[in-house]
Order: structure tokens, then C-alpha cells, then sequence
């Protein structure tokens, strides 16, 4: 199957290559700066690296032709303190929810239907869930962050695709477990989960029929 990745030069994004890699598939990884890509020099056998811009539609509708599968790990890296106290900004603050439709957009022209996209536990229905510390950080110090993952569901639920939305705890940078919880009720187990056992799961979801149309709390 081939599978191509958005936001594929994030932790996430490289992550879900090595395991969709791992699996036999046909993997591209789209990326806004080629030359700083951490595989653009000597990438390995099965990836192909397109470079555009999620917020041009015709990079990405271009970009999309010839996939069966997509996979939208998009985000805003920029540190949320440093955007408050004036920095610079380097990522549209609407990159998720204006590149995933985009990325629509052009899984419709090309009739690509199934989709998996990363978004965040604390979004949607899994706000309830969260400890009320949370709430606050996420209310002052991410509300630019989570009202663009907000919009970026919100666009995905009304597409028309067979969309997942994984909907992810804390993340870290730790080895495949294997063992994760995936609850549509947001119900969660630990409060983190690595980017390995994230990427393991979002590479099986992409082939089960029965995770489309779902809102899945992923957790350790």
C-alpha cells in the first residue's frame, strides 16, 4: 500500500515512516524543507520524500496522487512561551486545520479515501477528561494550538473520508512497548505513550476497517 505522510519531519511524522517502513509499504514523507530532512541525504529503501507546503493546496494535491492512504501528523513545534513573549512566528497558526483541508481537498480530487490523522488527547469529547490543572495550561498556554487541532476535526469529521482520529497523551521518545490503550469512550490508561507505540498503532489502524468513522484516546 502506499502511504503518504504529512508532516512527516516532526518526531511523530518520522516515527510513523519507520513503522509503516517496517510493515513492507510504499511510504512518502512530505516536508516543507527537503535538505533539513533527517533521511533527505540517504533516505531509506521504500521512502520517497516530497518537498511542498502544506498551505499551498496545489503542493498538496499534487503530492497526493498515486496514494491509497494518508497519514496527517501536522503541528505547530514553536515553543507556545516563546510565541506569547512576541517570537517570531515561523508556523501559520492554522496550519492543522487549513493543510487538512488541503490534504481533503486533494484526497478527493484523486479518490484517495482513507485517512488517519494525529490529533490530541484534551480535543473534542476528551476535554472532559482531562485533570483541571490541565485545563488551564492547555485554556492559557496552548489555546492557539488546540482551537487549530479543534477546527482540524472538525474539518476531518465533515469530509466524507474514512477518517481515524487518534487522539494522543503525553508523547515520548521511548522504544516500542506494543502495549497501548485506544478507547473511544477517552477513557485513558498512563498519562503518556511513546511516539514508537503511537506510530505502531497509527501503521494497523491505516488497514482496520473498523477504526474508521472513530475518535480513539491513545494512551501507554
Amino acid at each position: 500500500m502506499a502511504v503518504i505522510v504529512f508532516g512527516a519531519s516532526g518526531g511523530t511524522g518520522r516515527a510513523v515512516i519507520s513503522a509503516l517502513l517496517a510493515q513492507g509499504e510504499t511510504v512518502t514523507g512530505f516536508v516543507r524543507n527537503a535538505a533539513g530532512f533527517a533521511w533527505a541525504k540517504t533516505p531509506p529503501t521504500g521512502l520517497r520524500i516530497i518537498e511542498g507546503d502544506v498551505m499551498n493546496a496545489a503542493d498538496v494535491t499534487g503530492a497526493i496522487a498515486g496514494h491509497e492512504r494518508v497519514v496527517i501528523s501536522l503541528g505547530n513545534s514553536q515553543n507556545p512561551f516563546a510565541l506569547m513573549l512576541g517570537a517570531k512566528r515561523t508556523t501559520p497558526r492554522t496550519v492543522c486545520a487549513v493543510g487538512t483541508q488541503h490534504i481533503i481537498a486533494g484526497m478527493q480530487a484523486s479518490g484517495c479515501q482513507r485517512v488517519v490523522c494525529v490529533s490530541a488527547f484534551g480535543v473534542g469529547a476528551t476535554k472532559a477528561m482531562m485533570p483541571l490543572m490541565f485545563k488551564l495550561f492547555y485554556a492559557v498556554v496552548l489555546r492557539e494550538h488546540m482551537a487549530d487541532k479543534e477546527q482540524q476535526e472538525s474539518v476531518l469529521r465533515q469530509s466524507g473520508l474514512d477518517w481515524t482520529l487518534v487522539q494522543p497523551v503525553g508523547l515520548v521518545d521511548q522504544p516500542v512497548t506494543g502495549q497501548y490503550c485506544a478507547r473511544a469512550d477517552g477513557t485513558i490508561g498512563k498519562q503518556t505513550i511513546s511516539r514508537a507505540d503511537l506510530a505502531q498503532f497509527i501503521a494497523r489502524c491505516l488497514g482496520n476497517p473498523a477504526d474508521i468513522g472513530q475518535s480513539l484516546a491513545l494512551s501507554g
